[in-house]
């Protein structure tokens, strides 16, 4: 989630797992890339779980999308997913270059 300082704190997190995974040369690593979605239900039980959430769930903020299904859900616009995509594939490719990337979305 694009909070305060999150490019610093996932930075530090690649340069963590670069750390702990630097000495095994065989290491499998793949990741998966999920940015934070919601649809109104789940909306309505985090928000009755956890009602002093902090967590960012404001459809105004947010791209609706229309499933195959026909449900609703509220993604990050795009040029916030842009930003996010290249963070994230810039700074696995400087720390972790043998990481697989397996998904985006």
């Amino acid at each position: 989630m694009p909070i305060p300082d999150w490019r610093l704190a996932y930075d530090e997190l690649f340069a963590a797992v670069q750390r702990a995974t630097s000495d095994l040369p065989d290491f499998d690593l793949t990741v998966e890339l999920i940015t934070h979605r919601f649809t109104p239900g789940s909306k309505d039980v985090l928000m009755a779980w956890y009602p002093s959430t902090k967590l960012e769930m404001d459809e105004s903020t947010r791209a609706k999308k229309h499933t195959k299904f026909g449900s609703t859900k509220y993604v990050y616009r795009t040029e916030t997913m842009r930003e996010l995509r290249t963070f994230f594939e810039d700074g696995i490719a400087r720390h972790l270059p043998r990481a697989r990337i397996l998904c985006w979305t």
